[in-house]
């Protein structure tokens, strides 16, 4: 996928966002199935610490959605964030830019430090690096089939990427191909993609079809695939159904459930719980959200497309309680000390207590459709389409 395929469905996704505020209950028909509903004031605000202009853009240039990543360095943490300008920038804790490195097109995706220290970054045109950050250079590039839009996964010492046409590959940290697996096509795609799991030995990825497939980490194999919606065709972006957000693991273990099993948000659809062993529905939930579910012990925290959050018994989906926080549409959780944040696509920051709390709120610019990202300093850094980067407390 190239630059000037991915500019018209940008705009037709920043048009038609499907946010509404009917009613505290509008995911979850019934109130009767001894749902908590939580009522609590705002709490004290959230603090600005510094905020960049990330992308330098121009009147009238495509939104942006590229993901920041905090890595460790000898000299401190950093601060990595690709940019429609075509760069790579680099950061100190502060929001001083410390380096920019050249690309050959926009950056919509996330950024991944591997255990060499090198970080891996894709953008818009096809092309996946891997990143001297010391040195300030290019080690290695390889050219994908289409666009990397999400977040490259860490495996052992190798990473996992999937694309926006659905296909899966495996990197060794000198961005030598191990294996790649093909999904089918869809056909309309939201702007936002989700991301591989692993666990196990095994790899798990939600496709933009609605596809969900299981495959062998080691080799690629394909153990697996179950569709996750009755229709993916649509005329329009608001009726689409489709996974724009990474599955949630949800060990049995963990969750004291019967059996291990995968979250997997849809967008416009419902949350959908799978088994990891064969790919069966377990039970689903008309929750539609399109950023990943948080598992906290045995408590599944999911953040809706209509501005409620609620916490679900991660064993058997039940709601154990919901709060409605926002009118717009929210992503998130991120766990930071306790709390958890959210944002939503009125550039809204919200700060929340596991019990519901809602513990403090600031409203930014622009619009926010990826989840905050934590640092190791207890900030959270959120992007919005406009370019700028923001580090709140």
């Amino acid at each position: 996928m190239v630059r000037s395929s991915l500019i018209p469905l940008l705009i037709v996704l920043m048009s038609s966002g499907c946010s509404t505020i009917s009613g505290l209950w509008h995911d979850d028909a019934s109130a009767s199935t001894g749902e908590k509903t939580v009522q609590q004031p705002a709490g004290k605000a959230i603090a600005l610490q510094w905020e960049t202009d990330l992308d330098q853009r121009k009147p009238a240039s495509p939104p942006g959605f590229s993901l920041p990543a905090v890595i460790t360095t000898a000299a401190g943490e950093r601060i990595v964030a690709g940019s429609q300008d075509s760069r790579l920038r680099v950061y100190d804790a502060d929001g001083s830019e410390l380096m920019r490195i050249a690309l050959d097109a926009p950056v919509e995706s996330g950024a991944l430090q591997l255990a060499n220290g090198d970080i891996v970054v894709g953008d818009v045109g096809g092309n996946l690096y891997g990143v001297d950050l010391k040195q300030g250079v290019i080690k290695w590039r390889y050219t994908l089939s289409s666009a990397l839009i999400g977040q490259p996964v860490v495996l052992g010492n190798d990473f996992v990427i999937q694309t926006s046409n659905n296909q899966i590959y495996r990197f060794t940290a000198d961005g030598k191909k191990v294996w790649s697996f093909s999904g089918l096509l869809g056909g309309l795609a939201m702007h936002l993609s989700p991301s591989p799991v692993v666990y196990k030995d095994r790899i798990y990825a939600a496709l933009s079809n609605g596809d969900v497939v299981a495959m062998n980490a080691a080799d690629g194999g394909f153990l697996w695939k179950r569709q996750t919606v009755l229709s993916n065709d649509a005329a329009v972006l608001s009726e689409l159904k489709v996974p724009v957000a990474s599955p949630t693991i949800i060990p049995a273990s963990q969750s004291g459930g019967s059996e291990d099993m995968l979250a997997v948000p849809v967008f416009q659809g419902k949350l959908i719980f799978i088994s990891l062993q064969d790919g069966s529905t377990l039970r689903t939930r008309d929750i539609s959200s399109k950023a990943s579910p948080l598992l906290i012990g045995s408590t599944l925290f999911v953040a809706d497309a209509h501005g409620a959050v609620s916490a679900l018994d991660a064993a058997n989906g039940a709601t154990l309680w919901k709060q409605q926080i926002s009118d717009g549409e929210l992503t998130g959780p991120v766990l930071v000390g306790s709390l958890l944040w959210f944002a939503d696509d009125h550039g809204r920051v919200y700060r929340m207590e596991q019990d519901g709390r809602v513990a403090g709120r600031i409203a930014l610019d622009g619009r926010i459709d990826r989840t905050p990202v934590a640092t190791g300093n207890g900030g959270v850094l959120v992007r919005n389409n406009l370019g700028i980067l923001y580090m709140l407390r």
